[in-house]
């Protein structure tokens, strides 16, 4: 087996929890490829509690497909591949029976919540092929979402929450990295994307008279920040093409009226931007910045305190894998 140069990266999310809904969207029940089986099969034990090679398959032949872009494999040697596959199951089983032991439980106001904001991404069209296309049904997607959550609970609470920052740490990455922790001068922008010229110049023409933008935006726009109300944020000079940037910055802002600019092509159609607010340029400060670069330093050294957990975890579990299993497994 050949791992391509960006393997290491991908090591590193294998432990992010947030791939554990992602991951999980492939389970015995809802794939074709069990139906080679004629009757489960147990491929590990985790404290009494087995681990399918129906689920194991299953895993495996997602993380082939899932990464397929950044791993080569030679089919006779997937050992590296099935080790990491196997591992990661015994890992969520730990959770899933600590996140139990601690009685970790997520409200339905809680889940709610997060249904409608992970369902505001989608189309109703889109999410109906997100769920075929993961062999799921609704109420499926419903409560993996809810042992997603109940997992991340766990990990914020066990690791992340007490992952040590100390003010020295904070002060010394403020110092080395300053740069980036300055404000430039910037504008807050909404775009409308046009087909054509004309329309773009008809639809200048009523911003101009007061119509709103953003009704505008839902009915017309072409661009995928529509779904944004068009809003690109906070635009510095530097972050847009040359001619975009010469509209938007053609003129000061005035507070009392968002500036309508001139008609701008790209190569994605006809842009009118709507400038909207102004924000001055700030020096860094260290005090403005702590929090976040504490959240950089967590995130910098979350992978070795998750290992840690981890590792305990399997320290105080009784764990088996049928290794035999395990080696005659050849992917899909």
């Amino acid at each position: 087996m050949r791992l391509k140069s960006t393997f290491p990266c991908f090591l590193l999310l294998v432990y992010v929890f947030v791939l554990l809904l992602a991951l999980s969207s492939c389970d015995p029940e809802t794939t074709n490829q069990t139906a080679i089986l004629q009757e489960e099969e147990t491929i590990a034990v985790v404290n009494n509690k087995k681990i399918s090679l129906a689920k194991f398959q299953a895993r495996l032949y997602l993380f082939l497909q899932y990464y397929r872009d950044i791993i080569t494999t030679d089919q006779s040697d997937l050992g590296e591949i099935k080790n990491i596959v196997i591992n990661k199951l015994i890992d969520e089983e730990l959770i899933n029976q600590e996140a139990a032991r601690k009685g970790i439980q997520v409200s339905e106001a809680e889940l709610d919540s997060i249904m409608a904001e992970s369902l505001s991404s989608y189309e109703q069209t889109n999410f109906a092929s997100y769920l075929q296309s993961s062999n799921l049904n609704e109420e499926q997607w419903k409560e993996r979402l809810r042992q997603y959550l109940v997992q991340k609970k766990l990990i914020e609470g066990e690791v992340i929450n007490k992952i040590p920052i100390t003010k020295r740490e904070i002060k010394s990455y403020f110092q080395k990295n300053k740069s980036q922790f300055g404000v430039p001068q910037a504008l807050r922008v909404r775009n409308i994307t046009l087909s054509t010229e004309e329309e773009a110049k008809a639809i200048r023409s009523q911003l101009l008279r007061g119509k709103s933008m953003k009704e505008l935006i839902k009915k017309h726009s072409i661009s995928p920040d529509k779904s944004l109300d068009g809003d690109l944020g906070y635009i510095s000079r530097g972050d847009l093409p040359e001619e975009m940037e010469s509209a938007i910055f053609s003129k000061r802002f005035n507070k009392f009226k968002p500036r309508i600019s001139e008609v701008v092509r790209s190569q994605d159609g006809f842009h009118v931007f709507s400038i909207e607010s102004y924000r001055e340029s700030r020096k860094p400060d260290l005090n403005v910045s702590r929090q976040e670069i504490k959240q950089i330093l967590i995130d910098q050294k979350f992978e070795e305190f998750y290992a840690q957990w981890i590792k305990k975890l399997k320290g105080s579990a009784t764990i088996t894998i049928d290794e035999k299993m395990l080696q005659r497994e050849e992917g899909f």
